[in-house]
């Protein structure tokens, strides 16, 4: 299970990360709030498309679009989070990053916000997704080829007929004693 976490993380933060620097060499590298929750729900379904059960795995297309829908509504939730609570100032210069946003301000020296920057806050929203979709995806439920379903493992692997119970057989005694009865009544 902490592989799986591990590797949904990874993809989160690829996810997340690559969503972001795109903003930022859009111009948004602190975008302002509109465009962070769309961009965290954007992000929220793409990690919903790749982490747990791919949508490119058989049987996977349901799960992963509730996956994408619910990960665009937790994108946007989170993103409200690490805006609102993680101020945590970024420690390395940001260099072009930094001054070709005007909305950093002059205040901040160039330097921003873990929640309040693309880069961090949408690679942290992502990885946090992909791990939590990719620990709950469990590959034990999954059937693996040519194994025999468990209903035919368990019964030997034949087509042969269990036993019914007692009471099954009783019922079907019964059934057949009354229509003896009403002939000999005739």
């Amino acid at each position: 299970m902490l592989g799986r976490l591990i590797l949904g993380v990874v993809k989160g933060l690829i996810v997340g990360g690559l969503l972001g620097f795109a903003l930022a060499k859009l111009g948004f590298a602190a975008p302002m709030a509109i465009v962070a929750y769309l961009a965290a729900a954007l992000a929220g379904v793409l990690v919903g498309l790749v982490a747990g059960k791919p949508i490119w795995a058989k049987d996977a297309k349901i799960e992963a679009g509730m996956k994408a829908f619910v990960g665009a509504l937790l994108g946007a939730g989170l993103m409200y989070a690490a805006r609102r609570w993680l101020t945590v100032p970024v420690p390395v210069p940001l260099g072009e990053l930094g001054g070709a946003n005007l909305s950093l301000g002059e205040a901040a020296g160039g330097t921003g916000t873990f929640g309040g920057l693309a880069i961090t806050s949408l690679a942290a929203i992502a990885a946090l997704l992909g791990g939590f979709y990719e620990a709950d995806n469990d590959p034990s439920d999954e059937e693996k080829p040519g194994a025999k379903p468990a209903v035919k493992a368990a019964a030997g692997g034949n087509n042969k007929r269990i036993a019914a119970s007692a009471a099954a057989d009783e019922l079907d005694d019964d059934l057949e004693v009354e229509p003896e009865k009403k002939r000999a009544k005739k």
